[in-house]
C-alpha cells in the first residue's frame, strides 16, 4: 500500500515496537536512541509519516507519538501488490505521471480528506500546489481533484487534498442519451442549419445519407464557414467525416474515454446494426452524474 523509505520504515517500526511494548505516548527522543539517529532527523520522518496518517501527536510536555492502527498493520503485514494505473490530469492536459494506487484517508474531515498515491513517471511535471486530477480508479471508477500537499520524489508517495470526488456510473449509454436526434442532410444550406441549431439549442447534429452516417456538423464548423466568408455554404462543405459513435449497450465511462481519446464533447450513439439512434453529450454524463447526490 506504501512505498517507504528505508528511513521512513526504520522510525516507523521502531514506534510502534516502542508502543507495544509500552503502552503509552512515545517521545521521539526514545525513537532515536532505538533507530541511532539525530533526533532533529527523526522528527523530520516523523513530520512526513503523520501526513500519511500513520501516526498521531500529542503537544506539550508530556507530548508524543502513538501509531495508528494502519501504521501497525503496515508494519505487520507483508506488501500487498496493486494492480492497475491510474491517469493524472493537470490543467485538463494528462501529464506522464501514473499513479499505481490510491488509499483515501480522513474523509470525515470538514476541510476535506485526503488521498495518498504511489506515483511514477516524469515527477518534475508536478510541484506542491498544483490541482490535479486522478483516475478512474479500476473497480469504483473513482475521480478524485484536488491540490497536492506534499510530494516526495524519493518514494514516490504524493499527497493530495481533496476538493471533490465523484464515481462514474456503470450504465449503458443509451440511458443517458438523447433520442430525439436531429438530422441534417449534406446539401443543406448553413444559413437554415444556424437557424435549426440556435431555434432547438443545440451545438451539433449527424448528417445521415440514406440512412447512413456521412458526416457531423457542430457550431464550431459553422462558425468557420461564416468567418471564411462563405455565407452560401452548405453542410458538405464544411462538415466532419470521420465521426465517432458509440453502441447503447456500451458504459458511460467507454463514452467517457472516447470523448477524451477524440477531443470532442459528443458521440453520437448507435443500435446494433450501426442506425443511429441518438445522441450523448459531456452534458449529459454531468447531469447524470449530479443526479446521483441528490
Amino acid at each position: 500500500m506504501y512505498r517507504l523509505t528505508p528511513t521512513q520504515r526504520e522510525v516507523l517500526e521502531a514506534l510502534v515496537k516502542l508502543y507495544e511494548r509500552h503502552r503509552r505516548i512515545i517521545k521521539s527522543v526514545e525513537i532515536a536512541e532505538m533507530v541511532k539517529k539525530d533526533e532533529g532527523t527523526v522528527r523530520n520522518v516523523i513530520s512526513t509519516l503523520r501526513s500519511l496518517g500513520l501516526l498521531e501527536s500529542k503537544t506539550g510536555p508530556s507530548g508524543g507519538y502513538i501509531p495508528t492502527l494502519k501504521a501497525i498493520e503496515l508494519v505487520r503485514a507483508p506488501p500487498i501488490p496493486s494492480y492497475g494505473i491510474l491517469r493524472v490530469w493537470k490543467e485538463e492536459q494528462e501529464l506522464s505521471v501514473t499513479a499505481y494506487a490510491m488509499e483515501i484517508i480522513d474523509i470525515l474531515n470538514p476541510e476535506g480528506g485526503k488521498a495518498i498515491l504511489r506515483v511514477g513517471g516524469s515527477l518534475e511535471e508536478l510541484k506542491e500546489g498544483d490541482v490535479i486530477r486522478v483516475g478512474p480508479t479500476p473497480y469504483t471508477r473513482l475521480y478524485a481533484e484536488g491540490t497536492v500537499l506534499q510530494l516526495d520524489r524519493s518514494s514516490g508517495q504524493l499527497i493530495l487534498q481533496i476538493k471533490r470526488m465523484v464515481s462514474i456510473p456503470r450504465e449503458p449509454v443509451g440511458n443517458i442519451a438523447s433520442r430525439k436526434l436531429i438530422v441534417l442532410k449534406s446539401d443543406e444550406p448553413l444559413r437554415n442549419v444556424a437557424e435549426l441549431f440556435f431555434r432547438k439549442r443545440i451545438r451539433g447534429a449527424p448528417v445521415l445519407e440514406n440512412k447512413k452516417i456521412v458526416g457531423i456538423l457542430t457550431t464550431t464548423d459553422i462558425a468557420k464557414a461564416f468567418s471564411d466568408g462563405r455565407l452560401d455554404a452548405r453542410v458538405k462543405d464544411y462538415m466532419k467525416r470521420n465521426v465517432v459513435t458509440i453502441r447503447e449497450d456500451e458504459d458511460v465511462m467507454d463514452a467517457i474515454r472516447l470523448m477524451d481519446l477524440h477531443g470532442i464533447g459528443r458521440l453520437i450513439v448507435v443500435n446494433a446494426v450501426g442506425t443511429p439512434v441518438g445522441i450523448v453529450t459531456r452534458t449529459d454524463v454531468l447531469r447524470r452524474i449530479a443526479a446521483l447526490s441528490r
